[in-house]
């Protein structure tokens, strides 16, 4: 993805912040700490987009996530009643990504939590009020209950889900009410803001986001599926003068379902969709 923006749209290097997991799962003893993609780290940088006086008024904002996510269950639909829950009442999610040192003990020696998608839509909600609404969030992760990305030919194990709920809403709270000078307590009433952002994901929730594996270099080095048909068909001539993130995905679908048909394995059902109250407008790249 890298490679694209810097030698097709011409980004800086120095424009780019990277956070980048090991190649080897999740051995990070040849990583240096502040270059992976922990929870801190993560959350560090989205915060410092805020207050970069380098990004200017609607400048593009691309955030761009492979690796892994999850649901937590939150409540029933109907949870004002104390009765046992009802099997026809609509369940209540919360998304959220995992970062590369989820589980791993914290400073206070708890398990650290995922990122919720309240905190990070939070974020983003900030972010647009202080750069404006140029901001596309491409996801290659799942966000289904058992979530693992799939590899061709390989069935990986469910991430251990050994953080709670209340310890991620916790951890979110306390860094949104140090990033908004104020007190700031989830609510499962809470929306969405989807007007500060459009995102792109790999998946419907209840799909898994696929991989295969690709030589570099002489050496076999898992990509995901999505990501690597999104940079084929940005750098294809599908995409016209005027094309919208809505004619974005469509084509990505398209050559998914084209890749699919001639695949020697059987890809797991995967559909990028779109998402956003902005999606209707031009891709970041056109003015």
């Amino acid at each position: 993805m890298e490679k694209y923006f810097v030698e097709d749209l011409a980004v800086p290097e120095e424009r780019i912040q990277r956070l980048l997991g090991p190649k080897n799962n999740y051995d990070t003893s040849a990583l240096e700490t502040y270059s992976i993609p922990s929870r801190e780290n993560i959350l560090s940088v989205l915060h410092s987009l805020i207050d970069n006086d380098k990004i200017g008024d609607d400048d593009p904002i691309i955030i761009f996530v492979a690796g892994h996510g999850l649901r937590y269950l939150v409540s029933y639909e109907d949870s004002d009643s104390d009765h046992e829950h009802d099997c026809e009442s609509p369940l209540k999610y919360m998304e959220a990504l995992c970062p590369i040192d989820r589980g791993t003990p914290g400073s206070n020696d708890n398990p650290i939590p995922d990122i919720s998608d309240w905190e990070l839509n939070t974020i983003f909600s900030v972010l647009s009020r202080a750069k404006g609404h140029r901001i596309t969030v491409l996801l290659d992760c799942c966000h289904a209950g058992s979530i693992t990305r799939t590899y061709s030919g390989e069935q990986t194990a469910p991430l251990p889900n050994d953080t709670s709920l209340q310890d991620m809403l916790s951890a979110g709270e306390k860094g949104l009410t140090k990033l908004l000078g104020c007190e700031t307590v989830f609510s499962e009433d809470w929306v969405p803001d989807m007007d500060s952002h459009v995102v792109i994901a790999a998946c419907r929730e209840e799909e898994r986001a696929n991989s295969w594996h690709q030589k570099k270099d002489g050496t076999k080095v898992a990509r995901g599926v999505f990501t690597s048909l999104l940079i084929e068909t940005l750098r294809s001539n599908v995409l016209k003068e005027g094309a919208t993130y809505v004619n974005l995905v469509k084509a990505v679908c398209k050559a998914l379902r084209r890749h699919q048909l001639r695949c020697r394995y059987q890809l797991q059902t995967q559909t990028p969709n779109v998402a956003g109250r902005r999606q209707d407008m031009r891709l970041w790249y056109q003015d």
